[in-house]
């Protein structure tokens, strides 16, 4: 033994004569403020009397885990774990060694379970024993969900500072009903911090932990973001951050539908490897404890902020703000929230006001949140110098113009609104819940949609002239863009639609994110392609050459299959009727994506493709863009990711995503034309490898 240790074991009151043994494994230095033991890390309860049953040796012995899996939240090796007393409904106390309280006399330490508030506790108390000074509970205690786990609280003892006084454990709680004991560790004197909520943040993290191992792999993508285990949706903060890429996204941890919102949090240097990161919110405040829900990012002075929408117990829904300095642990604002109920704009439902994307422009931060007005959907403009005090300018969209092609009157919020400037046109977009289907337009439940035009900053008025959605596929909602260094705009968004039902959620998890898209402005539209980062991930080149499809012809080449891949197509479509590819393809499954000339679109039928996706549109199996071929040529980009499709028309002028739910074998691709003749220009396969 060292001589340090061995004198740190005299020091105080006969320590190492202790009922429970000599100073254990672990040696201890003694601060200035410190007490002997405080922070259980010599493994035993030396330098504690014990009175009563509740308190034994074994009781401080745990680490990390119970028997069930659940996380403490502890400092060091060691804690005080009351569950471990040798009866339930036993009861006692422990005493640590007389000290003198210096400092600013205040005591930080953890403390858990303890549903009965007043029969366990923490107290401070005279040198004999005798006197309570102060005492602590676990006031915070919540047996759904953090019984167990530890937090930090403040006792203060400032009025006894120089006095001679000790820490008293008390558990007198001898019920059976449950949490009837208490945890506690890390006695922290002239404690300088401040009290930590609930650790929900570490109860989120420690459940993904224990659980990512039982998520079912049959379905799970390989480049695709999508949650470790649980249910995500919206995309959130979108950014660019140290260095490296930031997505976070609405995640419900405990279970693959959705729930209590939290923050998942992903990292990328390249868009397409993704790094899981801790949970960076959760809802563990009073202004958010219904939800921590969707919202954006900033850089700001050096550090990134987190702006969201807060649900309270009422179900209001206000704005947020978290900060970090190094991307990854996130504080909440003590001011928050930084847009309350007496800050709505005129008319405007505290129940529905949400998805907050903030944005700079000429030094001044614009805030767009979707909401409700007089009943209808509407985005309101916010203004702030500083991120933390906003002032409302006013709404963003035509409210008077009903029927025009402006503006689109819908009971639903127009959600998720995001502003872009791409190629120098400054484009609105949003996810209108409920929008009407129009010909081949908005034949889902909620579409997303862009706005091209111009943004009064004044007024709060964005005057445009089309209202055009980016993508005809099935699965695309809350789309939300970043500006990189090198001056692309990049867009994500959710690779699942509301409304209907999930075939992964049986596997463990729901919901993914699209490849990310860079945004470009031509030709008076918007388009989009796969990030370039994407090209680097290509193995395994096959080509097919130039191939005259003949009416009823459905053909294969060598080399041109699999399920996890990028497949480019040149297609003349000549006299065919319907004429294009059929991927995912096997003995009873197929997806076919075909130019309809009929109808002037490229359509996307998912009605054999494997797995029914049952909801509001199981009736409905196809989707359709308005595309005219280029000098009688179409082009389609398509990428595959095991089960997802997302389909590029003509150099990205127009886009399709579906999620597809296909046989483990189902890896064929062929190329077909039906009622006249088409030509198969050229066909590329590459398989796309992500170690």
């Amino acid at each position: 033994m060292k001589a340090r240790n061995i004198i740190s074991c005299l020091i105080g009151i006969g320590l190492c004569t202790s009922a429970f043994g000599g100073c254990g494994a672990k040696e201890e230095f003694i601060g200035e403020y410190s007490f002997r033991n405080g922070g259980f890390e010599i493994g035993t309860l030396t330098g504690w009397t014990v009175e009563g049953s509740a308190f034994t040796d074994h009781g401080v012995s745990v680490k990390l885990k119970d028997g069930s899996g659940v996380g403490y939240n502890y400092v060091g090796d060691f804690f005080f774990n009351g569950e471990e007393s040798a009866s339930g409904s036993a009861t006692g106390s422990i005493l640590s060694v007389p000290f003198e309280l210096k400092g600013n006399g205040i005591i930080g330490f953890l403390i858990g379970a303890g549903k009965n508030t007043s029969r366990c506790y923490v107290a401070l108390v005279s040198e004999d024993g005798e006197t309570e000074y102060e005492r602590r509970a676990n006031d915070e205690f919540d047996e759904n969900d953090t019984a167990n786990v530890l937090h930090r609280v403040i006792l203060d003892g400032s009025a006894h500072i120089g006095e001679t006084v000790r820490i008293k454990i008390v558990d007198n709680d001898s019920g059976t009903d449950g949490f009837n004991y208490i945890n506690v560790d890390d006695f922290t004197i002239n404690y300088q911090g401040v009290e930590s909520p609930v650790g929900k943040i570490f109860l989120a993290n420690n459940y993904i932990e224990q659980n990512r191992g039982r998520v079912n792999q049959r379905y799970r993508h390989s480049y695709h973001v999508m949650p470790e285990v649980g249910w995500c949706n919206d995309p959130n903060g979108f950014s660019f951050y140290g260095g490296t890429v930031h997505l976070f996204y609405q995640y419900h941890p405990y279970s693959s539908a959705w729930g209590p919102m939290h923050w998942g949090h992903v990292t990328s240097k390249d868009f397409i490897k993704w790094e899981y990161q801790p949970v960076a919110l959760a809802p563990d405040s009073v202004y958010d404890v219904n939800g921590c829900f969707s919202g954006s990012a900033v850089e700001k002075d050096g550090e990134l902020y987190l702006i969201y929408t807060s649900v309270d117990s009422q179900n209001n829904q206000l704005q947020s703000v978290a900060r970090s300095s190094d991307g990854i642990n996130f504080s909440k604002l003590g001011r928050n929230p930084v847009i309350n109920a007496k800050q709505l704009g005129p008319a405007m439902s505290t129940a529905d006001f949400r998805d907050p994307y903030v944005f700079q422009m000429n030094g001044v931060w614009y805030l767009l949140a979707g909401t409700r007005v007089n009943g209808y959907g509407q985005i309101a403009l916010y203004r702030s110098t500083s991120l933390l005090e906003w002032d409302f300018v006013g709404y963003v969209l035509n409210n008077s113009d009903a029927n025009g092609p402006n503006y689109y009157r819908l009971p639903g919020v127009y959600e998720c609104p995001a502003f872009a400037v791409v190629d120098g046109q400054q484009i609105l977009i949003c996810s209108p819940q409920n929008l009407p289907t129009d010909g081949a337009r908005f034949q889902n439940v909620h579409s997303v949609v862009c706005m091209v035009g111009s943004l009064d900053t004044k007024s709060g008025r964005f005057t445009y002239d089309k209202f055009e959605e980016i993508d005809g596929g099935f699965d695309f909602y809350a789309a939300q863009t970043m500006n990189m260094p090198d001056g692309r705009v990049v867009m994500t968004a959710w690779m699942q639609m509301w409304d209907r039902a999930f075939p992964t959620a049986a596997d463990g998890w729901t919901g993914s994110m699209i490849l990310p898209r860079e945004l470009s402005f031509r030709n008076g539209r918007l388009y989009q392609a796969p990030v370039r980062e994407i090209e680097n991930y290509r193995q395994n080149k096959a080509e097919s050459g130039r191939r005259d499809l003949r009416d009823g012809d459905s053909v294969s080449f060598e080399g041109i299959s699999g399920d996890t891949l990028e497949l480019e197509v040149a297609l003349e479509v000549g006299t065919a009727a319907r004429a294009g590819v059929k991927v995912f393809k096997g003995a009873f499954h197929e997806t076919s994506i075909y130019y309809d000339a009929e109808h002037g679109t490229v359509v996307l039928d998912r009605s054999k493709s494997g797995t029914i996706i049952s909801g509001a549109e199981s009736n409905r199996s196809t989707r359709s863009v308005a595309v005219t071929p280029t000098d009688g040529i179409i082009k389609l980009r398509i990428f595959l990711d095991n089960t997802s499709c997302e389909v590029f028309i003509n150099d990205g002028c127009a886009t399709l995503t579906a999620n597809i739910y296909a046989g483990e074998n189902d890896e064929g691709i062929e190329f077909f034309a039906d009622g006249g003749n088409a030509v198969l220009r050229s066909a590329v396969k590459y398989d796309i490898v992500v170690d």
